[in-house]
C-alpha cells in the first residue's frame, strides 16, 4: 500500500494477534509512525486473546501514564488478563481502579470483574457482586462465571446447586462446567439428569457438552454409557476420539481403549499429542505384553505423526515399560532421553518402582524429585516416608517439621460416596459424620469378620513410630474403610457399593475391600487417582496396583 493510515496499521496488529503472532503485532505496533487508543486497544485484546496477561498489564499501565483515553474495550480487556494473571492482589488494584474511575456501574465491566474475582479465588466477592446484580438485567453471563468459579474453587455443591436453580440462564459453558464437576464427585444421577436437560434444550450438537458426558459418564464409572453417547454424535474431533479413549483408560481397559485409536485412524481423523500419550498409556493395561508395538508407536511419532515427543510421552511409556520389562531399561531410557526429564517423568519411574518393589532404584529416583519440587508438600512427604520406611524416624519428624516450619500443608486424603442424592466424606479416623458412632461400630465387626475370612492387615502402610498394636488402628480407620462401612450400614440392597478416593488407595485398604466384597457378597467399585478397582468375590479388576 502506498498510503497507510492508524486505520490499516491497527488492521494489521488485528490481523496478526488473530492468527497467534503476538511477536509480528507488536513489531507492527513499534513502527507505526501514529498511535491512538484504538491502536493501544488492539494490541491489549490481541494479547488477552493469546493469554499473555502480564504484557498486557505493563501496556495498560503505559496507557495510563501517558494518559489515553480509557474505554469500557479497554477496561474489559484489562480486566481480562487479570483473570489470566489469576493474582488476587493485582485483580483487587485493578477492581478498585474501575471502581474509582466510574466503570463499575457499566454492566459489561461489572460482569468481567465478577468472572475475574472467581478465577482469582476471591469468592466471597464474586458472590456480593452476583446477588447485587439488578434484576432487571440479563444475568445469564454472570451465573455462568459463578457456576464455573465455584467449579474452579472446589465448590462442587455449591456449582451443581446453582445450576438447577439457574437453568433457564446458563450456557453451554456453564453445562460443561457442572458436567466437570458431577464426574469429578460421581455424582452419576445429576449428571444423568444434566445430560437429559442438554438433549431437552438442543445443547447435544454443541461437541464440547457432548464430550463433557462422555467423560462424567466415564468418571461415574458408565463406561457403556459413554461410549452410547460417543456412538450418537453426528460429528466426532480429536477432543471426542481422546475423551472415548481415556474412558476406557479410565477403566483399565487398553485393548478397547488401542481398539478406538484403531477406529479413530480408519476415521481419518488426526491425532494430536494428546491422542498419543494415552494410546501409549494404554498399551499399559493390555491383557497381554505388547509392548514392542508401543515402543514402535513411540520411536515413530514424530516421522508418522509429526508429534515431537514431549515428556508426557516419556512418562506414558516409561509407564509402560515399567509395567512389562525388566525396571532397568526404564531407568535407561530416562537417561538416554534427549532433553532433561521433567517431574512428571521421574514420577512415572518412581510408580514402576513401586510395582516391582524395587527400593534401590526407588531412592535414587525420590532424589531427584526432591530436588526438582522443594516446595511441593508432598515432596517432604515422599522424602519423610522413605526415611520412616527405612526405620529412620527421626529424620522422618524431621522432614515433616521442616514442611510444618514453611508453612506447607499435606493435601488430606479422603474418601466419599453419594447417598440418597447427598455427597458423605470421610478423612482417616474422621469422626465428624453425624452417623460416626454407628459407623465405627459396624466397621469393628466387619474387621472381625474379614479377618476370619483371611484378612491380614500390612502395618507397612504405616509409617509412623508407634506400637504394632497402635499401627493397626492406623489402618482401621483409613477413609476407604469408613465409607464402604457407611454404605453397608444405610443400604441393605444388593447394588453395587460405590467409593472415590482423591489419591490413590493404599495396599491395606485394597487387600480389606477384597475381603469385605467376600463377607459381605457385595460387588466394591472404587476410583481413585489411578482409575477404577472393581471388587467381587475377593478379587480385583486392577492387574498392576497392588
Amino acid at each position: 500500500m502506498p498510503v497507510r493510515d492508524v486505520v490499516t496499521w491497527t488492521e494489521m496488529i488485528t490481523a496478526y494477534m488473530e492468527f497467534g503472532m503476538v511477536d509480528l503485532a507488536l513489531e507492527t505496533f513499534e513502527k507505526m509512525p501514529e498511535k491512538n487508543s484504538v491502536s493501544f486497544n488492539a494490541l491489549l485484546a490481541g494479547f488477552c486473546k493469546n493469554s499473555e496477561g502480564l504484557k498486557a498489564l505493563k501496556l495498560f499501565v503505559k496507557m495510563v501514564e501517558e494518559g489515553l483515553e480509557l474505554t469500557d474495550f479497554s477496561l474489559t480487556s484489562i480486566v481480562n488478563a487479570c483473570s489470566l494473571l489469576m493474582d488476587s492482589k493485582i485483580s483487587k488494584q485493578i477492581h478498585g481502579f474501575c471502581i474509582k474511575f466510574g466503570f463499575g456501574l457499566n454492566a459489561c465491566i461489572e460482569a468481567a470483574l465478577l468472572d475475574m474475582c472467581t478465577r482469582c479465588g476471591r469468592m466471597t466477592d464474586a458472590e456480593k457482586m452476583f446477588q447485587k446484580w439488578p434484576s432487571d438485567q440479563d444475568n445469564s453471563v454472570v451465573c455462568t462465571s459463578m457456576v464455573c468459579g465455584y467449579a474452579r474453587n472446589g465448590q462442587p455443591h455449591d456449582a451443581i446447586s446453582l445450576f438447577c436453580r439457574s437453568l433457564k440462564n446458563v450456557d453451554e459453558v456453564a453445562l460443561t462446567s457442572v458436567l466437570g464437576v458431577c464426574g469429578t464427585l460421581g455424582f452419576y444421577q445429576i449428571g444423568e439428569g444434566i445430560h437429559s436437560h442438554a438433549i431437552k434444550i438442543g445443547f447435544m450438537f454443541d461437541s464440547e457438552v457432548s464430550n463433557s458426558i462422555i467423560s462424567m459418564y466415564a468418571k461415574c464409572g458408565n463406561i457403556n454409557g459413554a461410549t452410547k453417547v460417543f456412538n450418537s454424535m453426528p460429528t466426532k474431533d480429536v477432543v471426542s476420539w481422546n475423551a472415548l479413549i481415556s474412558s476406557h483408560l479410565l477403566h483399565r481397559q487398553g485393548d478397547k481403549a488401542l481398539a478406538v485409536w484403531s477406529r479413530m485412524l480408519e476415521a481419518g481423523t488426526k491425532p494430536d499429542a494428546i491422542t498419543l500419550i494415552l494410546v501409549i498409556s494404554a498399551y499399559r493395561h493390555t491383557n497381554s505384553n505388547i509392548v514392542d508395538d508401543c515402543r514402535k508407536l513411540f520411536m515413530s511419532m514424530k516421522t508418522k505423526y509429526d508429534i515431537e515427543p514431549t515428556s508426557e510421552h516419556y512418562a506414558a511409556f516409561i509407564g509402560v515399560l515399567g509395567k512389562w520389562v525388566p525396571l532397568e531399561e526404564a531407568e535407561q531410557l530416562v537417561n538416554k532421553m534427549p532433553f532433561e526429564p521433567d517431574i512428571s517423568v521421574w514420577r512415572a519411574l518412581l510408580d514402576s518402582c513401586r510395582i516391582h518393589l524395587n527400593t534401590t532404584i526407588g531412592k535414587r529416583v525420590a532424589k531427584h524429585i526432591v530436588a526438582m519440587e522443594p516446595q511441593d508438600p508432598s515432596t517432604y512427604i515422599l522424602v519423610s516416608n522413605l526415611y520412616s520406611a527405612s526405620g529412620r524416624w527421626h529424620c522422618s519428624n524431621m522432614a515433616r517439621e521442616d514442611m510444618r516450619a514453611k508453612g506447607f500443608r499435606k493435601h488430606p486424603a479422603r474418601s466419599w460416596i453419594i447417598q440418597d442424592k447427598k455427597l458423605h466424606s470421610f478423612y482417616a479416623r474422621d469422626k465428624s459424620h453425624p452417623q460416626a458412632k454407628g459407623i465405627y461400630s459396624e466397621l469393628e465387626v466387619l474387621i472381625l469378620e474379614c479377618l476370619k475370612a483371611g484378612y491380614v492387615p500390612n502395618t507397612s502402610f504405616v509409617l509412623h513410630e508407634v506400637e504394632e498394636h497402635q499401627k493397626k488402628d492406623f489402618l482401621y480407620y483409613h477413609s476407604a474403610k469408613l465409607a464402604v462401612t457407611y454404605k453397608l450400614l444405610v443400604s441393605k440392597s444388593r447394588e453395587p457399593i460405590q467409593i472415590v478416593k482423591n489419591i490413590l488407595l493404599c495396599g491395606d485398604c485394597h487387600t480389606f475391600l477384597k475381603h469385605v466384597s467376600i463377607v459381605t457378597r457385595r460387588e466394591i467399585v472404587v476410583r481413585d487417582a489411578s482409575g477404577f478397582h472393581y471388587f467381587s468375590g475377593g478379587i480385583c479388576s486392577c492387574r498392576d496396583c497392588w
